[in-house]
């Protein structure tokens, strides 16, 4: 008896056609997919395009920071779009991007740089947070989307959130000594 009971249900999954299939267009449009192709998109753009533009003009400037990072923009957007899950989405594009500027994986994956990447990733999420602690009730995420104020707050709160990190990470430790 419990020999066909085995059966029956045996069958039943046999009868039972079950597609296991991953279309290649869901993997293409992927939130992952599209965040870390326009991420890479826009920082090449950013090293071939605007950082050479950038030491032209600002020869001062162009060599301790980007008066316009345009990859930054891609993570305040898709933490406007996505909330402060698109951190885990944004690792991946922050990563090829040290990769990218360094042209070296043991530079990027020692500490200091994958840490880098990581402050870098989580600034915009980061920014979010703040700003939905401040406005408190008031903050809708509806809203964010909808309201160009918002995004832009959260792209300031996240580029002072980004250069804190980034300086304490890279500077300080340079500059401190044991004795």
């Amino acid at each position: 008896r419990r020999r066909s009971r085995y059966l029956q249900s045996n069958n039943k999954l046999k009868s039972r056609k079950v597609k296991m299939t991953i279309k290649p267009t869901r993997i293409l449009f992927s939130p992952i997919t599209v965040i870390f192709v326009v991420y890479v998109a826009v920082f090449l753009f950013q090293m071939t395009v605007v950082f050479p533009a950038e030491a032209k003009l600002f020869p001062v400037y162009s060599k301790t920071a980007s008066l316009m990072f345009l990859p930054h923009a891609v993570r305040v957007l898709a933490t406007a779009i996505i909330g402060p899950k698109a951190f885990f989405l944004l690792i991946p594009g922050a990563i090829v991007g040290y990769l990218l500027q360094t042209r070296s994986f043991e530079m990027v994956f020692d500490g200091t740089s994958l840490l880098m990447a990581i402050i870098s990733a989580a600034s915009a999420p980061a920014g979010y947070i703040l700003l939905k602690r401040i406005l408190g009730d008031r903050f809708v995420f509806s809203d964010l989307m909808l309201n160009w104020r918002y995004v832009f707050l959260t792209g300031i709160i996240a580029s002072a959130i980004n250069s804190i990190g980034l300086v304490a990470v890279y500077v300080v430790p340079a500059e401190t000594t044991v004795f």
